[in-house]
């Protein structure tokens, strides 16, 4: 199955495909890199978020890569539309600080520390996060209406591809086309 997305922009969401194969792979590290420009130090973060791994029972697996071309203005992706709505997911989620979605790629063997809870994720984001940046609180998100244009561009797809109405956010160079064959 084929999903075309045409957009001036559409090579922006390429990197969300990688996002999803990595957390996939077990490594959390990936939300520090792409939230790297509000953090205080990605590295710092990037470590406590592979502790914070293995105290949830995820082990390092192979990284499938996913199937892709960027062609002009247009992203072809030769998935199911649920593994790609995954990925604008999960991508869109972090850049909102909602880092304790990474918890819900977990395997399901994996077996974690007692005491471990996804809030911890949180915790880590608010320890690392540069001020004025994400709310404080560990349960606040983001507004999608100030999010970077990747992350509105992302979430307008994700909208067309399970159907909804995706014209509440402004997105630049006006609205994707999405094909799904």
């Amino acid at each position: 199955m084929t999903i075309t997305i045409t957009h001036p922009g559409a090579r922006l969401l390429v990197p969300m495909l990688d996002t999803l194969a990595d957390v996939v792979a077990g490594d959390w590290t990936t939300a520090a890199r792409v939230c790297a420009v509000r953090l205080q130090d990605p590295r710092a973060c990037a470590s406590d978020l592979d502790l914070l791994a293995a105290r949830a029972g995820v082990r390092p697996a192979r990284r499938q890569a996913y199937r892709y071309r960027v062609h002009y203005r247009m992203l072809l992706v030769d998935e199911h539309p649920s593994l790609l709505a995954a990925a604008l997911d999960l991508h869109t989620k972090l850049v909102l600080g909602q880092w304790d979605t990474l918890a819900l790629v977990v395997p399901p063997d994996a077996v974690p520390t007692p005491g471990w809870r996804p809030v911890e994720l949180l915790d880590a984001r608010i320890r690392h996060q540069l001020p004025d940046t994400w709310s404080g609180r560990p349960y606040a998100s983001e507004s999608l209406f100030l999010a970077p244009s990747s992350a509105r561009l992302a979430h307008h797809v994700l909208t067309e591809l399970e159907g909804g109405d995706a014209g509440r956010y402004e997105v630049p160079a006006g609205p994707a086309v999405l094909h799904v064959g």
